[in-house]
């Protein structure tokens, strides 16, 4: 089970023990916060703070060794 952190594991593409790689990507949190205070009448940027704070964004894992994708950890409201 992969979590918000680079966790150590067998990578099943190249066989490597490996500590995941992880990239962080908007996902349904951010976008449906951003929606919301957009309706709340915060439209001059506010509804892009979201996407910024790092306990909104889902976490892609990756192998560093072949740069497989190996899975994805997401945030719900």
């Amino acid at each position: 089970m992969l979590g918000p952190e680079a966790c150590t594991m067998k990578c099943p593409q190249c066989q490597a023990e490996i500590q995941t790689g992880i990239k962080t990507k908007p996902g349904l949190v951010p976008i449906c916060s951003g929606i919301l205070i957009c309706l709340f009448g915060c439209v001059l940027g506010c509804c892009l703070i979201p996407c910024f704070i790092k306990d909104c964004l889902d976490v892609e894992h990756f192998c560093p060794s072949c740069n497989a994708y190996l899975g994805r950890f997401k945030r719900f409201l």
